[in-house]
């Protein structure tokens, strides 16, 4: 079975990332957590038989010496993120993959069965998407080079609604994972707090910044 799994990521630096979750939890708190949340997810999926890569941007920065691990790192290419998934796409059906599921780093709490349960689902049909409760979604997989993205909203509250119309006028059929979300706030950190309160998903990085961050007067809830 020729599946990937697509994270992708910025390369973590103060001011750079997680710009809504800044306003309230500063730079430098900010970027520990983001940090963590990559650290993890390379740790839960980086080892696993089905290989790992992560398209990183801004394309000069050193992303994979920093990460590291066993996954393997390209460069975004385009100047939005429609041009860069499509470029993703494009990249990887040409080097014979079947199956490629795309996800972001602002999901750490994204789980293996999830993971699983897309790629069964692009066994039998043509777009697997996992919806987020803000209109997008976490996660996208496809079984085909089919252009999804292009005229899609995407980073709006209409991106789950307009990909779906996108993938229907392509005449591609859609599977929906059970919903989750991401975190772009300090409200979604509160979330993912208790979210790891009741699992048992590791995630030692993030659960370890989460509770510096209490530990240092900026209450994560």
């Amino acid at each position: 079975d020729r599946e990937v799994l697509v994270i992708m990521a910025r390369y973590p630096e103060a001011g750079a990332v997680k710009r809504r979750l800044a306003r309230d939890l500063g730079d430098a708190r900010t970027l520990v957590v983001y940090k963590a949340f990559l650290e993890d997810l390379n740790g839960k999926f980086g080892g696993r038989e089905r290989p790992l890569v992560w398209y990183y941007t801004p394309a000069g920065s050193p992303f994979g010496n920093w990460l590291g691990g066993k996954a393997a790192f390209r460069p975004q290419s385009g100047d939005t993120l429609q041009e860069s998934l499509r470029g993703v796409v494009g990249d990887l059906f040409r080097d014979g993959f079947d199956r490629i599921v795309v996800t972001g780093a602002d999901c750490p709490h994204l789980t293996i069965d999830e993971v699983d349960a897309a790629f069964e689902g692009l066994r039998g049909s043509d777009v697997v998407l996992q919806p987020s409760d803000d209109g997008g979604y976490n996660l996208v997989g496809l079984r085909s080079p089919s252009d999804l993205f292009s005229g899609v909203a995407l980073g709006t509250g209409a991106a789950l609604r307009e990909t779906v119309d996108r993938a229907r006028s392509l005449g591609l059929t859609c599977r929906f994972l059970p919903p989750s979300f991401d975190v772009d706030t300090i409200e979604d950190l509160h979330r993912l707090r208790d979210f790891l309160a009741a699992s048992d998903d590791p995630l030692p990085r993030t659960r370890e910044a989460l509770a510096g961050i209490r530990a240092g007067g900026q209450q994560a809830g």
